[in-house]
């Protein structure tokens, strides 16, 4: 059982990362420049900046490279960017979403908060299937798996960041 999680985890570390570290980009750009959808909310909040999405970007590139040089794989690199670009745009759906119900920057929407970037992320890997990548093919017991131990992360996670004054809100 140990394998199949450390297997699920290294699968989905770029997007667990790409997905984390917006939190550390204080100040950025709105992803929708603070323009209101028709319902006279804004579409996504200040929340989502161009700078978090690249950063996130950025940051599941450098697991790719890590992974390219102990597997020596160049299509790692590529498999860790789209995971990672799921990832992130799991992250915009969900906030778009929590705006259309009415739901404030940084409020709780349980369940979605908690697995938005596992949807999105695998959503796109599958679209954006590598076939020189068949041995990083996410399985449904993967998926099951990372939606368990991403649950428990998050909500540890988001508690630290808020510890070291990161975030404003535990959750």
């Amino acid at each position: 059982m140990l394998k199949l999680i450390f297997i699920a985890f290294i699968k989905y570390l770029p997007a667990m990362i790409a997905n984390g570290v917006p939190v550390f980009i204080r100040k950025g750009t709105p992803i929708d420049r603070g323009k209101k959808f028709i319902d006279g909310r804004r579409v996504l909040g200040d929340g989502k900046t161009w700078e978090g999405l690249i950063i996130g970007s950025i940051f599941s590139i450098s697991i790719g490279m890590v992974y390219y040089i102990i597997l020596e794989n160049k299509y790692l690199i590529l498999y860790s960017l789209v995971l990672g670009i799921g990832a992130l745009l799991g992250d915009i759906i969900a906030s778009f979403i929590k705006r259309r119900l009415g739901i404030p920057r940084g409020a709780p929407l349980p369940v979605l908060d908690q697995v938005n970037f596992i949807l999105g992320s695998t959503a796109v890997v599958k679209i954006f299937r590598v076939d020189e990548l068949a041995f990083m093919t996410i399985t449904l017991v993967d998926f099951i798996i990372i939606l368990f131990i991403a649950s428990i992360l998050h909500v540890t996670t988001n508690y630290i960041a808020f510890k070291l004054g990161l975030k404003n809100v535990p959750w």
